[in-house]
């Protein structure tokens, strides 16, 4: 049998090869029996997909397959952001939901996501659950489960207006260009900005399962048409959402690209600032420590968890969070959802916009003036199996205290292998949780000083491994 296993964000392969609908009749009936071990099983089930090559199919086909064991399912009449996925089964009190999806990866991949009756991604405890009831025969469940079809957009709409202040957007008569990269997101961010009175211009807001040959990834290679087209028309902010929606983009005015650890320190400033928001920044060991000089400005504190925002979820669920996010594209707000939420991360960014009646790259230079500069990266590595395990026994054995030639003043091997040696100045190395690839990142106070960090890591990797 095809090993099934959960990484940071669900169940991922490549189409036709692992990714098959008798695979995933195996993971159906293993969530079927963890929900029946976690008395969960009388509650309905959300089915949603994203825009993937067969996403359509491989959503029907759970709901026929959860149906037959004898769960009520609800599907989505449509491909479903991840997001709005959380919102249902919190709102309607459900055992779980389901999404089919591979975010951010490339088109030849498809995923499967749970995420409990919480909301929030499935933690480790609940996937190595079901990864222990793969092949496990299902018993009869004496009824076939009910199937109903929903529409839960307006419903989402009604939960984002909760939380964004749309009289100050209306006010501000924007001016926006929305990229959703032919996945969930059309319909929703764009939508959704046109009722707060924003003047959109949508771009790449139709299905297209190969994603126009890239990945459906907002990061900077992949939004070009956006940076291009705020360019042209003079236009305030380019806003993006991945795949599934739960990952964003963010282009100021000018064309001006912001990475998502630049945006997770605007939503934190202006929360705090502009809308008077308390509560913990909450990030990832990945995630950028500006947020921790900026929470020490503001006066709040930091938690640092794993990577994958199944740690981060059930702390914003708990309460007394500002901010929770990620360096890879995640964020949500306390109150919110315990999820990663795109939509909701893009409309911040114009209400931050139409709060200040600035450019981001001016409030940016505010921050800056307050904190301190920051100069941030990361570098992905593709390596053999071989050559991987070399890496990370070689940083096992290492000694904690000094690393590339420098002290570090503290060592966290929670989740890679990250040391700091300054309070500005860190490297982490991490194997990925979705692909077969070593993260490396680095944060610094000047790019010079943290392209000698790089360099100096390359040749650390080099050393081991040989030239990459």
């Amino acid at each position: 049998m095809t090993p099934i296993h959960f990484g940071t964000s669900g169940w991922r392969a490549i189409l036709s090869d692992e990714f098959t609908f008798a695979n995933v009749a195996r993971a159906l009936d293993a969530i079927t029996l963890y929900l029946r071990r976690e008395k969960m099983a009388a509650r309905a089930v959300v089915i949603g997909s994203d825009t993937r090559f067969l996403a359509d199919q491989f959503r029907h086909f759970a709901a026929a397959r959860l149906s037959a064991n004898g769960l009520d399912v609800l599907l989505t009449e449509r491909d479903c952001p991840t997001p709005v996925i959380s919102f249902v089964i919190r709102s309607r009190g459900l055992a779980g939901g389901i999404n089919f999806t591979a975010s951010h990866n490339p088109p030849e991949y498809q995923g499967l996501k749970f995420n409990p009756h919480t909301g929030a991604p499935a933690d480790t405890r609940t996937t190595t659950a079901i990864e222990a009831l793969l092949d496990v025969p299902v018993p009869p469940a004496g009824r076939t489960g009910k199937i109903t079809l929903i529409e839960p957009r307006a419903e989402y709409f009604t939960e984002l207006d909760k939380f964004i202040d749309l009289p100050a957007i209306r006010a501000a008569h924007l001016r926006v260009a929305c990229d959703v990269l032919y996945g969930t997101g059309r319909g929703y961010l764009d939508e959704y900005l046109r009722r707060a009175g924003v003047e959109v211009t949508a771009l790449h807001n139709w299905i297209n399962p190969l994603f126009g040959g890239r990945r459906p990834e907002p990061s900077p290679e992949n939004l070009a048409e956006l940076v291009q087209c705020v360019k042209d028309h003079s236009l305030d902010l380019g806003l993006s959402t991945d795949g599934d929606a739960d990952r964003f983009g963010i282009v100021d005015r000018g064309g001006v690209f912001y990475n998502p650890n630049q945006v997770l320190c605007f939503a934190a400033w202006h929360l705090f600032r502009n809308r008077d928001k308390r509560g913990r920044i909450v990030r990832t060991v990945a995630t950028t420590g500006y947020l921790d000089r900026i929470a020490a400005h503001l006066g709040v504190d930091v938690v640092e968890v794993p990577v994958g925002f199944k740690y981060i979820g059930p702390l914003i669920d708990a309460g007394n969070v500002l901010v929770g996010g990620e360096e890879s594209g995640g964020l949500s707000i306390g109150g919110h959802l315990p999820e990663k939420d795109g939509i909701l991360a893009c409309t911040l960014m114009a209400e931050l916009v139409a709060h200040e009646h600035k450019t981001l790259t001016q409030i940016w230079a505010d921050i800056a003036a307050a904190i301190g500069p920051l100069w941030t990266d990361r570098v992905d590595l593709t390596l053999t199996h071989a050559g991987k395990q070399r890496l990370l026994d070689a940083l096992a054995a290492a000694h904690k205290d000094r690393f590339l030639d420098r002290t570090a003043v503290s060592f966290n091997g929670v989740d890679g292998f990250k040391f700091r040696f300054n309070d500005a100045e860190w490297v982490l190395i991490r194997p990925s949780g979705t692909e077969p690839i070593i993260r490396c990142y680095f944060e610094s106070d000047t790019a010079a000083k943290g392209e000698t960090m790089k360099e100096q890591l390359q040749r650390y990797v080099g050393g081991i491994v040989g030239p990459a």
